[in-house]
């Protein structure tokens, strides 16, 4: 009998064990949960933030935006002088490029280096469109326009090699921006006297049907003034 009861107790005793053991791991349990619940919480709260600054930036570009839309003809030689506004829309663009959500940073730097294009700044604006186009977050056809308008803005004065070696990356086929990369090797081509390769670019992209009708049209002068006799 007495085994018995000390068998009883004990079992008592074990089960008893057994249930704290359960509550402290269901205590756990329910820890996590909460840790959980408060991951997703946080998660959602930064999503709401980043999507509300995203928003800030976004108008605050289409106000700089408007700001340079209209900047005062480049002087001969030097720098035109920009109007407030104008000042005020181009800082605002380099705040946004320097510390403002990834693809608004971007498309500020690429408005940046338009501006300072159209004010007659060309290192400015090269520096810029160098910026966007070795940044690796950037997208991608961002970074291959960049390096388009930065070769073309060269075409005249930039090193034909480092030109060409932008330009061949841009040219392959299915590349978004192949027509104009193609015309801007053909008048590199030119440049250096290399004639026979420059009409066989330029027969290409008028034949080709991918390419805008304005390259088409430019190339066809281009034979026609490369060659009087071409059609």
């Amino acid at each position: 009998m007495a085994e018995d009861i000390f068998r009883e107790v004990d079992e008592e005793l074990k089960a008893e064990r057994l249930r704290r053991v359960a509550w402290r791991y269901a205590g756990v349990a329910v820890a996590l949960v909460v840790v959980a619940a408060s991951g997703v919480g946080v998660m959602s709260w930064r999503a709401t933030q980043q999507a509300r600054q995203a928003q800030v930036a976004t108008g605050t570009y289409l106000t700089a935006l408007q700001q340079t839309d209209h900047l005062p003809d480049p002087p001969a030689t030097g720098v035109a002088e920009l109007g407030q506004s104008a000042r005020t829309g181009l800082d605002t663009l380099r705040q946004l490029a320097a510390s403002g959500p990834a693809g608004v940073a971007v498309l500020a730097r690429m408005q940046e280096a338009a501006v300072q294009a159209g004010r007659g700044d060309k290192a400015a604006a090269l520096a810029a469109w160098d910026a966007v186009q070795s940044d690796a977050k950037a997208d991608p056809a961002l970074r291959d326009l960049a390096t388009l308008i930065w070769c073309q803005q060269q075409l005249d004065t930039g090193s034909p090699a480092v030109l060409r070696s932008r330009l061949l990356l841009l040219s392959g086929k299915g590349k978004a921006w192949q027509g104009l990369a193609t015309e801007a090797l053909a008048l590199l081509d030119v440049r250096e006297g290399h004639l026979d390769d420059a009409r066989r670019k330029f027969a290409s992209l008028v034949a080709s049907g991918d390419a805008p009708a304005g390259v088409r049209h430019r190339a066809q002068d281009m034979m026609q003034a490369l060659d009087p006799s071409a059609g």
